[in-house]
């Protein structure tokens, strides 16, 4: 009689970590496929638009509860997140820099030079 391992719950663990609760019931490929999370929420900018709400009101990432991530590698779990992080895109409303086309002040550029005490120049 063989006992089957249980399939790790990636994608239930990568949702909770981008939307917080409540735990999701999603197809579980066996790997991570950020492609296949993202399209099984709703779409990369649905997402994207639903943690850059979370992340200004101040309540993102969502920490993924133990009983999902207990089954997960913590280095193959950072992976993953970084994936689907890099898939999402900027997680912000202005994802252009600011660039400005004038000098800085004497005050910007004694800032810049700054240094701490311990820099050792």
């Amino acid at each position: 009689m063989s006992c089957a391992q249980p399939v790790p719950r990636w994608h239930a663990a990568l949702a909770y970590a981008l939307l917080g609760p409540p735990v999701r019931d999603l197809i579980e490929p066996g790997a991570p496929s950020a492609a296949r999370l993202l399209e099984d929420l709703g779409g990369a900018e649905t997402v994207r638009q639903a943690v850059i709400a979370a992340r200004y009101a101040g309540t993102w990432p969502y920490e993924v509860p133990a009983e999902l991530a207990e089954e997960l590698g913590a280095a193959q779990y950072a992976a993953a997140w970084t994936v689907v992080l890099t898939t999402l895109g900027p997680l912000t409303t202005n994802p252009r820099p600011v660039v400005t086309d004038r000098a800085l002040t004497a005050e910007e550029q004694r800032l810049l030079a700054d240094r701490p005490p311990h820099h050792g120049s």
